[in-house]
């Protein structure tokens, strides 16, 4: 089913793809250095209201899928190595050159904008790829 040429499934399947990606990168792979690097603590994150984090992060994750979606209708990207390139610009162009601003004049540590770098570009093109099958 699309909704102005964009399949819907792609998009949850998308909006998955981020939420999966951002467990793995600040989990398992990144997460301890992630923390230190914030200052976050074990006891901290505990007080966190984790339903309204996820929430938000859901709500972002959908809003990106459907963004990167946008894109591949309005490029007519068809493929894995289109849909890949234009997943890979729309981050470039985007996410990338705002989460620089965090390094640029937030003086976020250079590791830690490119373990937000790293995460983001990993969920753009996941989402670039399984928008290739649609």
């Amino acid at each position: 089913m699309d909704v102005y040429g964009i399949n819907l499934i792609a998009v949850l399947l998308s909006t998955f793809g981020f939420m999966l990606v951002g467990f793995l990168w600040y989990g398992p792979l990144f997460g301890k250095r992630w923390m230190a690097l914030n200052g976050f603590t074990e006891e901290g994150l505990k007080e966190t209201n984790m339903g309204l984090t996820m929430a938000k992060g859901v709500t972002n994750s959908l809003i990106a899928a459907i963004g990167i979606g946008v894109v591949l209708v309005w490029k007519d990207a068809d493929g894995l190595v289109a849909s890949l390139k234009a997943a890979f610009l729309v981050w470039l162009f985007f996410s990338a050159t705002t989460q620089l601003l965090a390094h640029i004049w937030e003086q976020q540590k250079l590791e830690l904008t490119l373990i937000h770098f790293g995460n983001q570009l990993t969920a753009y093109l996941l989402a670039g790829l399984i928008y290739s099958f649609f």
